[in-house]
């Protein structure tokens, strides 16, 4: 199938050439260029300076002035000192935080203030003093049939040096008769009024521990509805306003340190007439009608920050006025009384429970017991925007570092909290008590916390940051 088979061998010349090219190339560097410079240096100097030697004398001192002005300004600085000891304005600060606002509102402390004595007894006022280091509430009882007869007090709280808030007050004031009207002074943290049920109003200057100086004003014939010191100074003090259920708003001045007083003016609303003047009978002979006196109850004013002559009052009848304190018309019949009402807004349907002015701009917002709360601006005579309630609202109060939240209280559990810009709730802070209603509510003008008292007698004290989500 195979065979052997032989083949003659093949060859392949080469073609490789031996001869190269060559090429001729020059290359030149770039001449290099050199120079010399000389370094000298400073030349060192010494100076001397050479002081004067003086001799030293001793200051010059008054010592009597000294402890003069010491003595003097001594139990001020005290009383700041007291009031501002253990402050919370840090409290919960973190440097490291992410700088998100906080929505905690959480109860601090609740306890009871009544005996058993004082069962049909409730808080009618609370007022923080102006440092926010002491609390007064104020007591009255739930229902009055007749003339107040009763006696009543009102008790005081301090913060500790723990920064704990008791449940025993430090102090008690007793009175004649239930306290309807509670403020301290804004300025002054030892300056405390209250209005009481039988019209008077009484002025303490509570400096001293051992005894507490008082000052009364006789100045209504019936209830006082509110007291509020004017945020404004009249010949270099603040003057106390009062109203009353005799249709009377008065100015008072109060001079020498607390320890007098002058009635500066004395206001009335002609326009308010009661309506049950027209159903009483005739005078004795029967041939005179009796005359329709003006001045419905007063139930509520504030003044504005803006305009400060400025302020806004609120009758029995549901009567909106804004006023100025100084103008007014002379009221008939009378020669020390002016009606100082300048225009008049859109009246409520019920009487008027509260009137709240904004720190900010010209809006102020108002309630009543139609179950209503209207924002309306000073200038113009229909409200903007009317929110309608559940519960009757008895007090409104702007939220302390946020001037355009407001929040309303009254008949009921709930207390909610209100955006002025866009006329709208904050569920995110709605806050509930634990009483049936809430008959009084003040914040504290140096620590985020608010005052609340509740039924029975039950006082609330709630922490709401400043930081809050709005």
């Amino acid at each position: 199938m195979f065979s052997d088979e032989s083949f003659p061998p093949v060859g392949f010349s080469s073609q490789a050439s031996l001869d190269k090219s060559q090429s001729t190339a020059n290359v030149q560097t770039e001449e290099i260029h050199c120079q010399e410079s000389k370094n000298q240096v400073f030349e060192p100097k010494d100076v001397e300076t050479q002081t004067v030697c003086q001799d030293k004398t001793s200051p010059q001192v008054d010592y009597q002035k000294l402890a003069a002005f010491l003595k003097r300004v001594t139990p001020s600085v005290l009383d700041e000192l007291d009031e501002i000891y253990g402050s919370t304005a840090f409290d919960g600060y973190d440097v490291a935080s992410s700088g998100e606002p906080s929505t905690s509102v959480k109860l601090l402390t609740k306890f009871h203030t009544l005996n058993e004595a004082d069962a049909e007894a409730k808080i009618s006022c609370v007022t923080w003093s102006a440092g926010g280091g002491s609390l007064a509430l104020s007591y009255s009882t739930v229902c009055h049939d007749t003339w107040c007869n009763h006696t009543s007090s009102i008790r005081i709280f301090n913060f500790t040096k723990e920064d704990q808030f008791p449940s025993t007050p430090n102090r008690s004031l007793e009175v004649n008769s239930c306290v309807t009207a509670l403020s301290y002074h804004p300025v002054e943290p030892s300056i405390l009024a209250a209005g009481l049920f039988n019209g008077d109003v009484l002025v303490w200057n509570l400096r001293d521990d051992k005894s507490s100086a008082l000052l009364q004003l006789s100045a209504h014939v019936d209830t006082l509805s509110m007291i509020q010191w004017r945020p404004t100074l009249v010949n270099g003090v603040f003057p106390l306003v009062t109203a009353g259920r005799d249709g009377y708003l008065l100015v008072h001045k109060l001079t020498a340190n607390f320890t007098n007083v002058d009635l500066y003016k004395r206001f009335k609303i002609s326009k308010e007439h009661n309506p049950s003047e027209k159903t009483r009978p005739r005078s004795a002979s029967g041939k005179k009608e009796r005359a329709v006196e003006p001045g419905l109850c007063i139930t509520a004013f504030n003044f504005s920050t803006i305009d400060q002559t400025t302020f806004v009052l609120g009758t029995l009848c549901g009567g909106l006025y804004r006023c100025n304190i100084d103008q007014g018309t002379p009221v008939e019949g009378s020669r020390d009384t002016t009606d100082p009402v300048v225009d008049e807004f859109e009246r409520h349907q019920g009487s008027i429970t509260s009137i709240i002015l904004s720190k900010t701009c010209d809006t102020f917002v108002t309630s009543g017991t139609d179950k209503e709360i209207r924002i309306y601006r000073l200038s113009q005579f229909n409200s903007l925007h009317v929110i309608g309630v559940e519960d009757t609202v008895t007090g409104l109060s702007w939220v302390m570092g946020n001037w355009n939240i407001f929040t309303a209280y009254g008949a009921g559990q709930i207390i909610t909290f209100y955006n002025l810009e866009n006329e709208k709730n904050l569920p995110k802070m709605l806050l509930k008590t634990n009483g049936r209603e809430t008959n009084c509510l003040q914040f504290n003008t140096k620590r985020e916390l608010v005052a609340i008292g509740v039924s029975d007698g039950d006082l609330e004290i709630w922490k709401i940051p400043q930081n809050m989500v709005y």
